[in-house]
């Protein structure tokens, strides 16, 4: 377990160092990059972590995988009454890509599909929590709510870039 957040904090310190060293060149030749990393440790769900951790990844998974793919889920007949089905299958073959894209070895394809399941069971939760009006945590007070989900998502990530790492010793 220590080695699963040790790398996660290796990760993040790697990627986004040099996404600041990419920011401070370019401001220096007069162009202005946008930032890459904006706290994503105190997130409490997969879609706002990816809203922040490798934000111009995260843009470029959105434009350029989610939206299409499901744009051409749309369209197919059978699937025009289910548009949760197809926002759970854009956002898992979303992920997916980001996995293959990484490369073709089994522990980034594995991270990705976890990251893919990890946004369809929120995605799913949201949607039926709206429509039928569920309350998962009762009067439970909302700092309380954030805490606890800050830490289910820390752990869940941290897994899934422990996975990504390839140092996870049962994919050997």
């Amino acid at each position: 377990a220590n080695t699963m957040y040790a790398y996660t904090v290796y990760l993040y310190f790697d990627f986004a160092g040099y996404s600041l060293l990419a920011m401070g060149l370019g401001r220096m030749m007069g162009i202005a990059l946008p930032f890459n990393f904006d706290k994503p440790w105190l997130v409490s769900n997969p879609p706002e972590f990816w809203k922040r951790w490798h934000v111009s990844l995260g843009d470029w998974l959105r434009d350029y995988f989610f939206r299409p793919i499901y744009k051409s889920l749309s369209g197919v007949q059978r699937l025009r009454t289910w548009p949760l089905l197809r926002q759970n299958i854009a956002l898992f073959s979303t992920f997916l890509l980001m996995g293959f894209w990484n490369g073709l070895e089994p522990h980034y394809i594995l991270s990705g599909a976890l990251f893919g399941l990890y946004s369809v069971v929120y995605n799913s939760y949201q949607h039926q929590s709206r429509k039928h009006k569920w309350n998962l945590w009762g009067t439970m007070p909302e700092w309380t709510v954030k805490a606890i989900s800050i830490f289910i998502m820390v752990n869940l990530c941290c897994f899934a870039l422990y996975i990504f790492s390839g140092r996870f010793p049962y994919l050997h």
